[in-house]
């Protein structure tokens, strides 16, 4: 009963500040948006001809899904200053590159693993200029294999941890809530990773690229890590560490244990760096074998939204 009191407290904090957090970071993109596409134009001055415009013009140059982020941040940043019909507009505007079927741009290949002294000559490169918020971030992921938007939704009572699953989606069928344990200097460890990420309020995109920033300057040579090489060595330490597939998968937050398998190397893996566990009394029953009746549920699921 404990935990489930826990995690239904978490989970009301974190509607509020989620919010809060959503709108500076998309009003930081679309106040870069505004700067990089429509120069000299006074974002007061802006109407929904110049920026719907603008966001066509730009589109194939975007991945579907940060075209959608992009249409809602716009939306939202027109929406605060007042402008309601324009955030009407820019929301009724479709993506030209999957309506028309013009060759979407590739999601680039991401760095999936790290060695132990570049993680720390990252992490001591944030901490000489005083970013500790990013260095805070950087050790909460490589402890704890929390999504980047998940850090805000950490919390620590004793020797538990709680961690709001991000992805939570398909009616439930996605994303997932998880109580890990680990001993107490680990988790004093983690404590104070929180302390210094919680230390100024800074959008997860302004802290994005401080860390890609501080990355190009230590790894000149290569392909930069980002935030989530660090969870894919998570998962790669996980594999190496002889935990079930349905207990990977709940450290991880996946519902599913297919899931896993697109984390991590098991070959790269460091088995001795895992120091969490699913806490004792988790319920692990919901983490599914595989992805099986996930379309048929998922259909119910957006007819019942219907």
């Amino acid at each position: 009963m404990l935990m489930v009191y826990e995690m239904d407290r978490a989970q009301n904090k974190k509607k509020t500040s989620m919010n809060t957090e959503t709108q500076n970071a998309y009003r930081s993109l679309a106040a870069h948006f505004y700067a990089t596409h429509l120069p000299g134009i006074p974002p007061s001055a802006l109407n929904e001809f110049s920026i719907i415009g603008a966001l066509l013009r730009a589109a194939p140059g975007y991945r579907p899904d940060y075209f959608r982020r992009l249409r809602n941040a716009l939306a939202l940043d027109q929406k605060l200053r007042g402008h309601f019909w324009i955030a009407q507009e820019i929301n009724r505007t479709l993506n030209p590159v999957t309506v028309i079927g013009l060759p979407r741009k590739r999601k680039q290949a991401r760095r999936q693993r790290i060695s132990d002294d570049d993680f720390a000559k990252w992490v001591m490169a944030l901490l000489a200029k005083g970013q500790k918020v990013e260095a805070g971030a950087l050790m909460l992921i490589s402890m704890t294999g929390a999504r980047p938007c998940e850090l805000n939704d950490i919390s620590i009572e004793g020797t538990r941890i709680s961690i709001l699953g991000a992805k939570h989606s398909h009616g439930g069928l996605r994303g997932a809530d998880r109580m890990l344990e680990a001993d107490e200097d680990f988790c004093q460890l983690v404590c104070n990773a929180l302390e210094a990420f919680r230390s100024d309020v800074r959008s997860l995109d302004s802290i994005r690229i401080v860390i890609h920033e501080a990355a190009k300057e230590v790894f000149s040579r290569g392909k930069p890590p980002s935030m989530y090489t660090l969870r894919h060595q998570f998962g790669a330490n996980l594999k190496a560490s002889g935990m079930s597939r349905v207990e990977m998968a709940y450290v991880m937050g996946h519902q599913a244990t297919d899931s896993i398998g697109r984390y991590g190397d098991k070959r790269y893996g460091r088995a001795e760096a895992v120091k969490v566990r699913p806490a004792k009394g988790a319920d692990l029953s919901k983490v599914r074998a595989t992805h099986a009746g996930y379309a048929s549920s998922r259909s119910k699921a957006l007819h019942a939204v219907c």
